[in-house]
């Protein structure tokens, strides 16, 4: 049987469609169907808090916990793609884990602030943020601004499910700043230029510092140009070596080896100085 071009067409993107609902594997569940093995004690509490009305579902990799249908949608939708799109990039890097991490999901700042403030949350200027295995997920004002959000925090998770260890926290803040800003423009199917992004940065934190440092700046006019430095120091390492590069160090900054010896033997930086000088060409 001959088939015309739009039929063809049709059926294709059906398969599409389907393909894609299988991804999201949005399915509504009970408080006591909620799998709980990853949840940690603060989670645990929040799950019981009063003051939010928690519904839940579940995807192939997350539980949902919201009280807006129609957002919490899309964060999981979101959240398989952007999962699924930093895991690739990650290569050889396997899941060690086979339960359900969790995504709260807070309406509005009021929210979020009573969080801050009755779960003792130190770092009081954050947005969102990542403990083990749970995510605390703030709905932004855009779409477009919560989705940044979203792929940024999912490579905080992400990371906790692939690797043992503990991440350098400029390596993890400044990849997670680089899935922040092209994961959402991945998943709209928008081709986003790397260079473009990373053409300037607007001040530059203590390189020598930041790569040491195990806690974030305490004043908060520092905390920007730390999540900015982290960035384009990653963007550096991404965009001017090559891709098989990146992942293999990741893994070996999880183990606790320095900087100084990860750079010179997967980068070829004989010394912090002069790591920080080709990044200070790629960055004015």
């Amino acid at each position: 049987m001959r088939l015309s071009i739009g039929t063809i067409l049709l059926i294709l993107c059906g398969f599409a469609v389907q393909a894609q609902t299988r991804q999201d594997d949005w399915t509504d569940i009970t408080r006591d169907q909620v799998d709980r093995v990853l949840l940690t004690q603060r989670g645990a509490r929040l799950l019981d808090d009063s003051r939010f009305k928690w519904a839940h579902a579940q995807t192939q990799h997350f539980v949902i916990h919201y009280e807006r249908k129609m957002f919490a949608v899309k964060v999981a939708r979101q959240a398989e793609f952007f999962y699924e799109f930093i895991a690739r990039d990650l290569g050889s890097a396997q899941d060690r884990m086979t339960n359900r991490s969790h995504i709260f999901i807070f309406r509005d700042s009021r929210d979020w602030n009573h969080f801050l403030s009755e779960y003792q949350i130190k770092t009081e200027w954050a947005f969102s943020l990542v403990e083990g295995m749970v995510m605390y997920l703030q709905q932004a004002d855009s779409t477009r601004d919560s989705a940044d959000v979203l792929g940024h925090e999912m490579t905080h998770l992400v990371f906790n499910r692939f690797y043992r260890g503990r991440m350098p926290t400029w390596l993890n803040e400044g990849t997670a700043e680089w899935y922040g800003e092209f994961a959402y423009s991945a998943f709209k199917g928008i081709k986003k230029s790397k260079r473009q992004v990373f053409r300037r940065i607007p001040q530059v934190y203590p390189v020598e510092r930041l790569l040491t440092m195990s806690v974030y700046p305490t004043d908060l006019r520092e905390v920007r140009a730390f999540y900015d430095t982290s960035k384009f120091l990653v963007g550096f390492l991404q965009l001017n070596f090559p891709d098989n590069k990146f992942e293999p160090f990741l893994a070996e900054m999880t183990t606790g080896v320095s900087v100084e010896d990860a750079l010179k033997r997967h980068y070829g930086f004989n010394s912090i100085a002069e790591f920080e000088a080709a990044f200070r060409r790629f960055a004015r």
